[in-house]
């Protein structure tokens, strides 16, 4: 006969065992199930990598958007997704891409920023995770009714670069019976900041090629420039030297007496040549910025502009000027040259006065001028006709060094160009090398 203790030793043992069976087996599910989400994950960070090097290597504008929403579609396993864009200052989001159902009757829209879930998120800079969209009271359903698609739930971020808003990214209803979850937010989050850097990549790369295209413009005008300069001047002076020389050489067999007198015209023709090659030299690079600064180089380009029968030309070089940075002094004396040079070929004025000093942390130039003036907006709207960008580059010069300039004239009522830039100031260079000293002393002699 069986012992009943012994049996009833066996079920608890049995029972126990039980137990430790169902432990093991929600330990097991409990692992199974974060391997597989960590599997997921790492899915999810192989994509991404996958997505940020397709970004990195893709610089135009248009496929490098649409690959930001496909991405952003596959990575989270959405029915749609879309990125707006911030235009400006306007206050205003435009669809500039969409995937998905509807997503051509979204592209070219506008929103309002603050209007709608997504212009929230584009005003509060904050992320929105929503899984019951049609009761949220931020919901804006125009987009829906015009399009006839229904959002059931979405995902939606900002695209921030160093804290300047680019626009947002939006991923509509998840695919399959499961909600969008807070990894859901993260993904898409990392996905907006690698696209945020791949935009911003892109805008600065078509700004290099624009500011290239700029100066190779502005190389080929100066190269014109300096062609009709040669020809009209210099090149002109020595055919006429040529031509009065043949005429001394006859003069000597004929009439010796004049002799003399056109020899001084054929000098002072040799003179006004090497002065004038002198002065083009100068305009194409002013050695005196390097030796004597900013004032020296205003003082020493007004005084080659002195003679002749132009109108007067009045400097006054205030005395809390010193020395500033190299390259600022080098484009704030190029946006003065310019604004002369530009009074004196166009403006038929009498006087131009420029003024220059240090007011507070700012350098302050200005160029005024008495003469007919112009309308400035009707100039700057026929310059993509004219292929001319004078004005427009004195503005980018200033932009370049942090400065601002600002133009107003009127007909018959004269122009004043007016610089304002953040004084970066510099000690005087001292132990100049030895050409540098001649070539100082050449600019003297000439300007003398």
């Amino acid at each position: 006969m069986d012992n009943p203790q012994s049996a009833t030793d066996l079920s608890t043992r049995v029972a126990e065992l039980e137990g430790r069976l169902r432990i093991l087996e929600r330990e097991y599910q409990t692992e199974r199930h974060e391997l597989r989400a960590a599997y997921q994950e790492i899915q999810t960070l192989t994509a991404l990598q996958d997505v940020a090097l397709a970004l990195v290597s893709t610089l135009d504008p248009g496929p490098l958007l649409k690959r930001i929403v496909s991405a952003a579609m596959e990575l989270l396993e959405a029915q749609g997704s879309s990125l707006m864009m911030l235009l400006g200052n306007s206050g205003e989001l435009v669809f500039q891409v969409a995937d998905g159902e509807v997503s051509q009757q979204l592209v070219g829209r506008h929103l309002r920023v603050g209007q709608g879930i997504s212009g929230w998120v584009a005003q509060t800079g904050e992320a929105a995770l929503v899984n019951d969209v049609q009761h949220d009271p931020r919901f804006s359903p125009e987009s829906d009714a015009s399009t006839g698609f229904r959002t059931e739930s979405l995902l939606c971020v900002p695209m921030q670069f160093q804290g300047r808003l680019l626009g947002v990214l939006t991923v509509v209803n998840k695919a399959g019976p499961t909600a969008f979850e807070q990894k859901d937010l993260k993904w898409l989050k990392a996905l907006a900041a690698l696209a945020a850097v791949a935009i911003e990549h892109a805008r600065l790369y078509h700004r290099l090629r624009e500011e290239r295209d700029r100066v190779l413009v502005a190389q080929e005008e100066l190269r014109k420039k300096l062609a009709r300069d040669l020809h009209d001047g210099p090149t002109q002076l020595v055919a006429n030297m040529v031509m009065q020389a043949s005429f001394v050489k006859k003069l000597l067999e004929q009439e010796p007496g004049q002799v003399p007198a056109e020899l001084d015209q054929l000098a002072q023709l040799g003179q006004q040549a090497v002065h004038e090659m002198r002065t083009m030299l100068f305009d194409l690079r002013p050695l005196v910025l390097e030796t004597q600064g900013l004032a020296g180089a205003l003082e020493l380009f007004i005084e080659r502009h002195r003679p002749g029968g132009g109108p007067q030309i009045h400097l006054h070089v205030d005395e809390t000027m010193g020395r500033y940075d190299a390259h600022l002094e080098s484009i704030v004396f190029s946006i003065v040259e310019e604004a002369v040079n530009n009074a004196l070929k166009h403006a038929q004025a009498q006087h131009i006065w420029v003024r220059a000093g240090q007011k507070g942390d700012m350098l302050a130039v200005d160029v005024e001028d008495d003469g007919e003036g112009f309308n400035l907006g009707s100039v700057l709207q026929a310059y993509d006709q004219r292929r001319s960008f004078g004005l427009v580059n004195m503005r980018e010069r200033a932009e370049l060094i942090g400065g601002q300039l600002t133009i107003v004239s009127a007909v018959g009522q004269g122009t004043t160009v007016t610089l304002r830039v953040p004084a970066v100031a510099t000690s005087p260079k001292e132990g100049w090398p030895e050409w540098l000293e001649e070539e100082r002393a050449e600019e003297r002699e000439v300007a003398s």
